[in-house]
């Protein structure tokens, strides 16, 4: 079996968990034009039709299902391959492909990234700044090796059969006024406008049913993904928002910016996920560590 068999075969098994080729091909970071010319030369190769389109959605025939729950196991098999190879070498080394969302690459990475260069000079780390549920199925689609992802309260962590999970640390969650505002409780935030992430965040969904909850719908004029150009504009005066410990640790300064205490003084739970039948490979034990080092490091917990 070829490598160009595998990636087909990791392409049919997207198809068949998002349930079209455009979003398969989102997952994998291809056209949708490259990954239907795959699937059509694996049709070919293997005499017979895999898939069939049910409406705008497509479907795997018996024989796409056939090949489909295959592929599932020499995927796996490759992953405890390559984590038993590399045990028997005793010390972490290769590339590892980290995704990580914004604020955590703030507080988190550059410390990360000296722990590293220190303790394993071999191991050489490529990072993708990107939302959490995007870097989730690139590391399922084993594009990347991890993802730093990120459970806000009353959403529990995702659960895959594929993934192995491990927290990292309670990131507490407070409102910010601007330093001059008499705002005392989130209640009191009603008198100022706005700012939250996009509406794709589930950041934003759960600030605006915080504030339903105390009372009042937030008037929100200003999204953006960008959570220090938030701060900003809070230091200005123009705007209230909500934001974690990581970004008020990445802040160079909080001179014009207050912090109030949220009701219950939640806070979102970080964590990683590699692959399951990766989680022992000593390089990506070895990026964990790390990871936790920083934690430690940043906050002291």
């Amino acid at each position: 079996m070829s490598v160009s068999d595998i990636r087909r075969m990791q392409m049919l098994l997207e198809i068949h968990e998002r349930g079209t080729i455009i979003a398969a091909a989102d997952a994998l970071s291809l056209t949708p034009s490259a990954v239907s010319q795959q699937i059509a030369n694996l049709e070919k190769d293997t005499g017979t039709a895999l898939l069939q389109r049910v409406g705008r959605r497509v479907q795997l025939t018996n024989a796409g299902l056939v090949m489909v729950d295959s592929a599932r196991t020499i995927l796996r098999e490759i992953d405890r391959m390559q984590t038993a190879v590399a045990n028997l070498a005793g010390e972490p080394a290769g590339t590892v492909r980290l995704a990580i969302f914004q604020s955590a690459s703030f507080a988190l990475l550059p410390r990360a990234i000296k722990y590293l260069e220190e303790h394993a000079p071999r191991l050489i780390l490529h990072v993708l700044q990107i939302d959490p549920e995007t870097g989730t199925s690139l590391t399922r689609s084993r594009e990347y090796d991890m993802v730093l992802s990120e459970a806000y309260p009353h959403h529990p962590i995702p659960e895959y059969p594929d993934l192995h999970s491990e927290l990292l640390v309670e990131d507490p969650l407070s409102l910010i006024v601007p330093e001059e505002s008499s705002i005392k409780s989130l209640k009191e935030a009603n008198e100022l406008p706005w700012v939250l992430e996009m509406e794709q965040n589930t950041s934003r969904q759960w600030a605006i049913n915080q504030c339903r909850t105390v009372g009042f719908e937030p008037d929100i004029r200003y999204s953006a993904n960008d959570m220090i150009t938030n701060a900003n504009l809070v230091r200005s005066g123009c705007a209230t928002t909500i934001v974690p410990g990581f970004v008020l640790s990445s802040l160079s300064n909080t001179k014009g910016i207050r912090t109030v205490d949220l009701p219950g003084k939640p806070s979102r739970k970080i964590f990683t996920a590699v692959r399951t039948e990766s989680a022992k490979n000593p390089a990506l034990v070895m990026v964990r560590d790390a990871l936790q080092h920083a934690v430690k490091e940043a906050f002291g917990s």
